[in-house]
C-alpha cells in the first residue's frame, strides 16, 4: 500500500490544473495496487503463489511485483530476472505467427488443414480458422501421448490422423491441443526457415522480446528456474519427464516480456489491426492460460477496460480459476474476497448417500480422461484411468475433499432434464465438468 501522504500529494495537485477526474483515476489506480498486492500476499502465505505479477492499465504499470513463500525449498525462489516455461500462453505467439503469414499472403484463414497435410482425415473440412478457434472437432489431446518420451512434428501428425472428430468442424468449440499442433506444423511447412527461425524473426526480434524462447532440456536458458509441486501439502520439485515431451511451441518467458509483448504487439505496428481482432473474443478479451508440472502461467489483455493482467508461477499450487477471475474482479472494481486458510471438516455420511455416485464419469473437456468412483466400507473412493484409487473425504452431502486445507475436491450436482448425478472436479482450483457414462 501506498504511503497515505502520497493520496494528500496526489489530491493536492488537483488545484494546480488536475482535473478532477484524474484525481479518480490515480486513486483508482492506487487501489487497484493496494487490493492486487493484498490479495497475491494473503494467497503467497497460504503456500498457494510463488512467482511475478503485473497488472497495467492503458500501457502503464500498476503492479510489478514479486511474490516468494517464505521458508520455501532450495531453487523455489525467484525474482524479475527469472524465467518461467509458459505451457499453453505459447498458443497465443502460435497464433500470432499463423496471422503474420495471412499479411504475407503465404495462407488464408479459410485454407483447408488438408492443403497443408493432405492425407489428413477430413482435413478438406478443418480450416485455419478452426484450427485457431477451437472448433475443428479434434479431441483434446492426442491418445495415450503420455506413452512416449518425446514425440517429433512427425510422429505428432500421424498419431493426429488416428483421431476421430467429436463434431462437424464449425458447429461446436472444444479446446484442442491437437488443434495448435497441427498449426505449428503448418508453420514449419510454409515458413522459409521453418517455425523457430519465423516466431524469431517475425514476432521476438521486432517487439525485443530476449528473453523469450523455445524450452531446451539440454541447454536450459540462464535465469530459467525448476518448477515446483504440491504433495498433500508439501512444496517439492516437480518432475521434468513432461517438460518436453512435444517438440513444439513451448515457449520459456519472462514477466517482463510477456508485459513488453502485450504492450507493443497489438497496435497495429507488427500485424495489421484488421487480423489483430482475430486474437480477441467477442467482448475483446485475449486470456490464456498454460500449466505444465511445476509451472502455471496466464496472460489477460482486454481491448474495452485497456487493463493488462499477467503472472508467471514455478509453482502448481495456484488456485487458478478462482486467483484469474478475482483479480479481473478486482480490475474492474467488482465484489471479491480476499483467500484465507481452508480448514474442511469431515462429516458422517452414509453409504447409501455416497453409493448414489458410483459409476464413470469422463471430462467433457476430453472424454478419453475419465474417472470412476467406487464406495467401499463406507468410504468413497475415486479412481483414474491407471486404476490408483484415492479416498475422497465427505464435507457436506454432494461436496468431498482430498486435503482439508484446499477447496479442490468432488462436487455431485443432479441433471435437473435427465436426473442423472453429474461430477464437478476441482483440480488445483478449475472447475473440470464431467459427465456420468454408465
Amino acid at each position: 500500500m501506498k504511503h497515505p501522504l502520497a493520496l494528500l500529494f496526489t489530491v493536492f495537485l488537483c488545484f494546480f490544473g488536475q482535473s478532477q477526474e484524474q484525481v479518480t483515476v490515480d486513486i483508482k489506480r492506487s487501489e487497484i495496487e493496494r487490493k492486487t498486492n493484498e490479495y497475491f500476499s494473503a494467497i503467497t502465505s497460504l503456500k498457494q503463489f510463488n512467482g511475478n505479477v503485473i497488472v497495467a492499465k492503458d500501457g502503464s504499470v500498476i503492479i510489478n511485483k514479486t511474490y516468494n513463500i517464505n521458508h520455501g525449498p532450495k531453487g523455489l525462489k525467484v525474482d524479475q530476472n527469472s524465467k518461467f516455461i509458459i505451457a499453453s500462453v505459447s498458443k497465443v505467439f502460435v497464433k500470432y505467427g499463423i496471422l503474420k503469414l495471412v499479411e504475407q499472403k503465404k495462407i488464408s484463414l479459410e485454407d483447408p488443414l488438408s492443403k497443408f497435410i493432405p492425407d489428413f482425415p477430413d482435413g478438406n473440412k478443418i480450416t485455419i480458422n478452426h484450427l485457431m478457434h477451437h472448433q475443428s472437432g479434434l479431441p483434446r489431446e492426442i491418445k495415450d501421448y503420455e506413452k512416449f518420451d518425446k514425440l517429433t512434428g512427425e510422429q505428432i501428425i500421424e498419431l493426429a490422423k488416428k483421431e476421430k472428430l467429436l463434431f462437424e468442424p464449425g458447429t461446436k468449440t472444444l479446446y484442442s491441443n491437437i488443434g495448435f499442433l497441427l498449426l505449428h506444423n503448418i508453420i514449419n511447412k510454409t515458413a522459409r526457415n521453418g517455425y523457430l527461425s519465423f516466431i524469431k524473426k517475425e514476432i521476438f526480434d521486432p517487439i525485443g522480446l530476449k528473453n523469450t524462447n523455445e524450452y531446451n532440456a539440454k541447454k536450459p536458458s540462464k535465469n530459467f528456474v525448476r518448477g515446483f509441486d504440491n504433495d498433500d501439502g508439501k512444496i517439492v520439485k516437480a518432475s521434468a519427464k513432461d517438460l518436453n515431451r512435444f517438440e513444439t511451441g513451448n515457449y520459456v518467458s519472462t514477466i517482463g516480456d510477456l508485459y513488453l509483448f502485450s504492450k507493443e504487439g497489438f497496435k497495429g505496428k507488427h500485424l495489421e489491426k484488421g487480423l489483430i481482432k482475430e486474437l480477441f473474443d467477442e467482448n475483446e478479451v485475449l486470456a490464456q492460460a498454460g500449466g505444465r508440472p511445476g509451472y502455471r502461467a496466464y496472460f489477460y489483455k482486454n481491448k474495452k477496460t485497456g487493463f493488462d493482467f499477467m503472472f508467471v508461477s514455478n509453482y502448481t499450487g495456484i488456485p487458478m480459476q478462482q486467483v484469474t477471475e478475482d483479480i479481473v474482479k478486482i480490475v474492474e472494481g467488482k465484489p471479491y474476497k480476499v483467500p484465507n486458510a481452508i480448514k474442511r471438516k469431515k462429516i458422517e455420511l452414509s453409504e447409501q448417500i455416497m453409493k448414489r455416485y458410483e459409476g464413470k464419469y469422463a471430462l467433457e473437456l476430453d472424454n478419453t480422461q475419465y474417472f470412476i468412483i467406487t464406495v467401499k466400507d463406507g468410504k468413497l473412493y475415486v479412481a483414474g484411468k491407471d486404476g490408483e484409487a484415492t479416498e475422497a473425504v465427505p464435507d457436506s452431502e454432494t461436496t468431498f475433499f482430498f486435503d482439508p486445507a484446499s477447496n479442490d475436491g468432488l462436487l455431485f450436482t443432479v441433471n435437473k432434464d435427465t436426473g442423472a448425478y453429474e461430477m464437478i472436479m476441482i483440480s488445483d482450483g478449475l472447475n473440470l465438468k464431467t459427465k456420468k457414462i454408465n
